[in-house]
């Protein structure tokens, strides 16, 4: 696939136990048989406490991850606030293209279509814009990474990526519709909910998508 470079400039455009066969039983087994379920006795409660305190664990492991995406994407909004992104690349597969392994975040580096870059961001004016869409955005952890179709990458001035965000198929067309925007923050699955889909559907032109 060819890469179309869009150049935009800053002014406004860049994972049978104890079972018989039989009734008969001699004594001494019949005794190991009873034996045996002694320990089963106890171990049932130990193994029901063992799951309930895994449990309670994992229940109070949820906000931590919940806190640790958002405050991904809060890391590169101040980033960008403070003019520490100096370029932007925007990458796009259409919806319409069909891959026979799913577009990964590598993949979609690797096949995109289209990349539009915006190379000056501290004077672009469109970057309050930016800021307003990822200040308005939520994100959660999600069980999958939907299968890619965009991106949005942010790097400095040495050309050091700060951080990553990907997006799933058809987010563009069905984000009204059905809320929350599926993809990704660096290799991280993740829902996006707010206004940077959005954003990111109108920066991409119509005859691409």
């Amino acid at each position: 696939m060819n890469a179309i470079p869009i150049p935009v400039i800053p002014t406004g455009v860049r994972p049978s136990v104890l079972g018989w066969s039989n009734e008969v039983e001699e004594p001494a087994v019949r005794l190991q048989r009873q034996t045996a379920c002694r320990p089963m006795a106890l171990l049932v409660p130990v193994v029901v406490f063992l799951f309930w305190v895994v449990g309670a664990a994992s229940a109070q492991d949820t906000p931590a991850s919940d806190a640790g995406v958002q405050k991904e994407l809060d890391n590169i909004t101040t980033a960008l606030v403070s003019q520490s992104v100096a370029s932007i690349d925007i990458l796009h597969m259409p919806d319409s293209i069909e891959t026979r392994a799913s577009v990964t975040p590598e993949n979609l580096e690797r096949w995109r279509d289209y990349r539009i870059t915006i190379s000056r961001v501290r004077e672009w004016v469109g970057r309050n814009e930016l800021v307003e869409a990822m200040k308005s955005t939520k994100v959660a952890p999600n069980s999958r990474m939907p299968d890619l179709r965009s991106a949005v990458i942010f790097y400095s001035s040495d050309g050091k990526r700060i951080g990553a965000l990907y997006f799933g198929r058809y987010f563009g067309r069905y984000i009204g519709q059905f809320g929350d925007a599926e993809g990704g923050i660096g290799n991280t699955p993740v829902k996006f909910s707010g206004d940077l889909s959005a954003w990111l559907k109108q920066m991409i032109p119509s005859s691409l998508r």
